[in-house]
């Protein structure tokens, strides 16, 4: 039965596609024109559609008609209004707006709850209208911090719109065809902007005040607003009467706000006195009047029930007047009649009817009419408000401009706006968050008014464009090869680097969903980079498998299950397959495709070609979560950025009660890639796009869920993190966990040099990782990091290093002194090289500096006790720049050339490339023989071995995949040996060099070693010629030690271009070894050319012919140091390491 409904699904899902499902090609990438039908056998509704498919074709997209040929927003503060029928709660700041069926309800949140979690809502104000049923609420309109929320009653024809805008503290209302209604959960008192109470009818501009907010309610002159349903007690004193006085003794059940009226006839009356902070008991109110008729009109409710008096007492004097008279009450609960109220027993009281509601009433002639909300501080507020409130804000743009001379980020705030009454176009009033205002440069006139948010304290200005500059000193992607300095307490240990990894470098496939994939990805270009600056011998193997996994990703083949993208022509979306974590509906898309985006502008730096065939695609991708493009008409604008709050939101369709995110340090990484890609492709305006969303999102981050500078968090909150930061308020959690080290690390992961911002204020960076540890101790019991596990321990360490290289270098140091068998050894984990590479580079180069920049955009300046110590910076132009270092106020404090696409440390560290000492097992990338399963004499275990036919001669051949200097070679051989062999080496795999010869060995097991040598080869042969046995050959493993000769790679133009099937070497290319050199080195050139040898600076050291072959160039007189070796378009990174 389940296969056959599997069936069923299968054929719903075909007859949706009536064609084929093709390729589209995007450069030399390609994605699939709709999901295909392997992804939609999860059918949790048990309807037959399949879940995928019912949301990508059949789940009802709430917007205007217009807009459905439009990209379609989401993962926003209002998207849930996208894919629900009314929509969730929107949190414009300071107002929120929360459809229903009935209209709209308003909230003012002014505080937060006892324990400081999340922001009060406080008091609704609900506004709907009699014979007016919506049935659903759409996004009529959208801008970058603005929305126009339409309610269509199509049936009746008629209509309400709220306008709204993030830090504006107005929402206009447009009605068609009704008469507003509001009313109010808690009550509420209608004022002057005097504060006393208001006569209705009225159509001037007044005040609601409701559970200690204030509403400010602007109409438009030809709108009247009146009262129906108030609640209220009337005594007819009889004639009139002189009063002077009067008492209200209340039940529980009181009136914060009312107000007593008095009346000659019953019908005209005036306001003699009014309370709107009345907090019960006994309430006694004096003043000097004169009335028959007089009335307690209540207004907001000071308890959750109706309202209740004991006694009411009216008085002249001493003189008694009200008691026993005729009373009028608008409700009456159960028994509690309104005659108890003045019968002078304290033992009785009236009760109204908690179901009476009270009703504000607008009169528009049931026509085209408009009203404004605004959100007041004070009553006495209305007349600025009022001055503002009919300029309805039309459009909401921000703009950015990212300059990397002067290490700015300048950002704009335009606003757009209308004047409802006809008038002239004037200002608004625009609130902005501490993330804009304490960190960026701005001389804006704020007001006096600021607004309780749950990012702290909104300031407020009066205009209509508003701008502010922050420092931006661009981000490092990566470093060169660490060193090891005798004066550090935990120096570096080549040995250590390479064998972390030289176990990488044996990683076969990557996982196949987009967050965990996309992970693997990340490591894969990273380990690429670090073994092309260390020049491990496994460069190339590693850039073979980046550059497959990413081409993979990056390309659709029709058949197959994951890894490539679709596309969704409904929403206007390009999602990736596997998806993980509901990403298929837009969840986490910039965490997950951050990773991809990211890696291919790590791998890039190794591969232009790649970029440039993949570029396309790659963009296609980044403009999923981060399009900057707004003429695009495929995907929407920031899709999972809200750039007026600063940071994203990770919930895909958003939720009714607003969005969130937990996972700062993946949004930022997600910045990190999208600047690095469009510094490497040359394309400012990604590389803007990436500059703003770093700076906003660093800072949002800092401010919000660190509260670094502690004037943020509510004080009643009991932590100085939040894991998951969401429009009304805090998590101490995540979702997958309650542990601290997972709360606070989940902001530091994973390790990169781009998050440097975590290490801006080090006071602060201290208390922060003090804070995990003792809250992971006091809850899980962990007194170290190794107690977190290998992942969370990395994830810790890498952050500290950032802050306090040292003490991550000593742990680990402590920590690979363990055996690998201990459980608290973590050095094996798979990112622990980059942990190890980083820190030690960190620890070579100071500190990040945040006085000191340059004007390459992938850079960043070290400092050592205040002072300038290291520059890092890359190229990625086809040719050579000149990279200037600045100080504080602007001025070069060094300069330095860089070559064409290549990483330069200035000054140049006093060594680069140490390579590890004793034997070093040089990595075989395949082996052949003339017989027989040759992988097993080199997969690395003495389990398992080789075994030849038993005939000579037999050959075994092992291919180091790159020209290495080869001083050691170990054999193992099993019983089955060889009495006579030889032991050959080439370069090319044709010509061989003679390396030993051995006869007459002995029988049984044994191990040759075969030491003191100093070859560069890359390739290894042993021809068997004799055997001790009856049986074939048998080698449990051939071991080669050495390191690799040539440098990683060409840095300028690698012209290798690959499948997903294979990357093979460029033989054409020439080839440098050894690297690094003491007094010569040689070239292998496969024609006649020219070199040169130049300094970083450019400056010429030697020029010389090359011929065909192998020549060798005396470096002997040359400084020990960095040079550069340019043959044609070649460049090569020469390392002398001695004079």
């Amino acid at each position: 039965m389940k296969s056959l409904y599997l069936s069923a699904i299968l054929l719903a899902a075909a007859a949706l596609q009536t064609h084929a499902q093709t390729p589209v090609s995007v450069g030399a990438g390609s994605y699939a024109s709709f999901p295909p039908a392997s992804e939609n056998t999860i059918d949790g509704n048990n309807d037959g559609k399949g879940d995928l498919y019912q949301f990508v074709y059949d789940r009802p997209i709430y917007v205007a008609a217009d807009k459905m040929n439009k990209p379609i927003p989401t993962n926003d503060w209002w998207t849930d209004l996208v894919v629900s029928q009314y929509g969730g709660l929107m949190w414009a700041y300071p107002l929120v707006a929360d459809p229903e069926d009935y209209g709209v309800k308003m909230y003012y949140p002014n505080s937060f709850v006892a324990d400081g979690s999340n922001i009060a809502y406080g008091g609704s104000m609900m506004i709907k209208a009699a014979g007016y049923t919506p049935s659903k609420a759409i996004a009529k309109d959208w801008s970058d911090w603005g929305l126009v929320m339409s309610l269509p009653d199509s049936l009746h024809n008629k209509n309400m719109d709220v306008t709204m805008a993030h830090g504006i503290p107005f929402m206009w209302l447009e009605t068609q065809g009704i008469n507003p209604e509001f009313s109010f959960d808690r009550g509420a008192s209608y004022l002057t902007q005097s504060g006393s109470a208001i006569q209705f009818p009225t159509s001037n501009s007044f005040v609601i005040q409701t559970d200690g907010r204030y509403f400010g309610i602007h109409l438009s002159g030809s709108t009247t607003a009146e009262l129906q349903g108030q609640q209220y007690v009337r005594i007819d004193l009889g004639s009139v009467q002189t009063i002077t006085k009067v008492k209200l003794n209340w039940e529980t059940a009181f009136a914060k706000g009312y107000a007593i009226q008095v009346s000659s006839n019953g019908t005209t009356w005036s306001t003699v006195a009014s309370e709107v902070n009345g907090n019960g008991g006994l309430d006694s109110l004096s003043f000097n009047t004169s009335g028959r008729y007089i009335k307690l009109a209540l207004g907001e409710k000071g308890s959750i029930y109706a309202y209740s008096l004991w006694e009411m007492e009216v008085f002249n004097g001493a003189t008694l007047l009200s008691r026993n008279k005729p009373v009028e009450v608008s409700s009456v609960e159960a028994a509690f009649a309104g005659a108890n109220v003045n019968d002078g027993n304290t033992g009785t009281r009236w009760a109204s009817d908690g179901s009476a509601a009270e009703r504000l009433v607008l009169n528009t002639g049931n026509g085209n009419a408009y009203f404004v909300v605004s959100a007041l501080p004070a009553p006495g507020d209305l007349p600025t408000y009022e001055t503002y409130a009919f300029n309805k804000v039309t459009n909401t743009a921000v703009g950015y401009d990212y300059d990397a001379n002067a290490g700015k980020v300048y950002v704009n705030w335009n606003i757009t706006t209308a004047n409802l009454k006809g008038q002239a176009a004037g200002n608004t009033i625009q609130g902005f968050l501490p993330h804009l205002y304490q960190n960026a440069a701005n001389s804006i006139a704020f007001t006096a008014v600021n607004y309780v948010t749950p990012r702290g304290s909104m300031k407020t200005a009066i205009g209509k464009t508003f701008s502010f500059t922050y420092d931006f000193n661009g981000i490092l992607p990566t470093y060169n090869s660490p060193y090891r300095n005798a004066a550090d307490a935990s120096p570096y240990n080549a040995n250590a680097m390479f064998d972390m990894l030289t176990r990488f470098s044996k990683k076969t496939g990557y996982g196949g969903d987009t967050y965990w994939g996309g992970k693997d990805l990340v490591n894969y270009a990273k380990y690429t980079l670090m073994a092309k600056e260390l020049n491990h011998q496994a460069y190339q193997s590693l850039k073979a498998k980046t550059r497959e996994s990413l081409v993979n990703w990056l390309t659709y083949t029709p058949g197959e299950t994951e890894k490539f993208f679709a596309r969704y022509d409904r929403w206007g979306a390009i999602v990736g397959f596997n998806e993980s974590y509901g990403s298929a509906e837009f969840t986490d898309n910039h965490f997950h495709y951050g990773y991809l985006i990211y890696a291919c502008a790590l791998y890039g730096m190794t591969d232009p070609d790649f970029l440039t065939q993949y570029g396309p695609m790659i963009k296609l991708v980044a403009k999923q979560y981060a399009n900057w493009d707004r003429t695009d008409n495929f995907l929407p604008f920031f899709r999972t950025f809200d750039p007026w709050i600063g940071h994203s939101y990770a919930g895909g369709t958003s939720s009714s009660t607003g969005n969130n995110q937990e996972s700062t340090s993946e949004a930022m990484q997600s910045w990190i890639g999208l600047f690095l890609l469009g510094d490497m492709l040359n394309d400012e305006a990604i590389r803007d796009a990436g500059a703003f969303g770093y700076i906003s999102e660093a800072y949002a981050t800092l401010e919000y869920w660190f509260d670094w500078k502690n004037r943020n968090l509510p004080a009643a909150y009991p932590h100085n993190i939040v894991g998951i930061l969401s429009n009304q308020g805090f998590a101490y959690g995540t979702y997958f966990s309650a542990s601290p080290v997972h709360i606070h690390g989940i902001q530091y992961l994973p390790v990169n040099p781009g998050f440097k911002y975590l290490a801006k204020d080090t006071t602060w960076a201290k208390r922060e990782y003090s804070d995990m540890m003792t809250e992971s101790a006091a809850i899980d019991g962990h007194t170290s990091e190794t107690d977190f596990g290998d992942d969370w321990a990395h994830v810790a360490l890498g952050f500290r290093q950032l802050f306090d290289p040292k003490y991550a270098a000593g742990f680990m140091a402590n920590n690979l002194a363990l055996a690998p068998t201990d459980t608290r050894y973590i050095m094996d984990y798979e990112v622990a090289g980059m942990t190890y590479f980083y820190t030690h580079a960190n620890q070579n180069l100071g500190f990040f500096s945040f006085n000191f920049r340059t004007n390459f955009p992938s850079s960043s300046v070290f400092e050592k006790n205040g002072a300038f110590s290291y520059a890092v910076a890359y190229n990625p132009a086809a040719s050579a720049k000149t990279c200037n270092v600045y100080n504080a106020a602007g001025a070069i404090v060094a300069s330095f050339n860089v070559p064409a696409r290549t990483l330069v440390t200035y000054p140049t560290l006093p060594t680069t490339g140490q390579q590890p000492t004793g034997c070093y097992g040089l990595l075989p990338a395949t082996a052949t023989a003339t017989s027989g399963n040759a992988a097993l004499a080199v997969d690395g275990s003495l389990g398992s071995r080789w075994e030849s036919a038993f005939t000579d001669p037999q050959q075994l051949t092992v291919d180091l995949a790159v020209i290495s200097t080869v001083n050691k070679i170990s054999i193992s051989w099993e019983v089955a040996n060889a009495k006579n062999y030889t032991l050959t080496g080439s370069l090319d795999g044709n010509t061989w060099l003679p390396i030993a010869t051995k006869t007459n060995m002995p029988t049984g097991n044994r191990t040759d070693i075969i030491d003191n040598l100093n070859g560069n080869y890359r390739y290894i042969r042993m021809d068997g010629t004799a055997r001790n046995t009856q049986w074939g050959y048998s080698i449990y493993e051939l071991e080669v030690c050495g390191t690799a000769a040539t440098g990683a790679a060409p840095l300028v133009a690698d012209n290798t271009l690959a499948s997903k099937a294979e990357l093979k070497t460029d033989v054409t290319a020439p080839i440098l070894y050894p690297n690094p050199a003491n007094d010569w080195v040689k070239i292998q050139s496969k024609t006649k050319d020219i070199y040169s040898l130049t300094d970083l600076q450019g400056k010429m050291i030697q020029t010389g012919k090359l011929d065909a072959g192998i020549n060798t160039i005396d470096i002997s007189r040359i400084p020990k140091g960095l040079y550069i070796i340019r043959i044609k378009d070649q460049t090569f990174k020469l390392i002398k390491s001695n004079q």
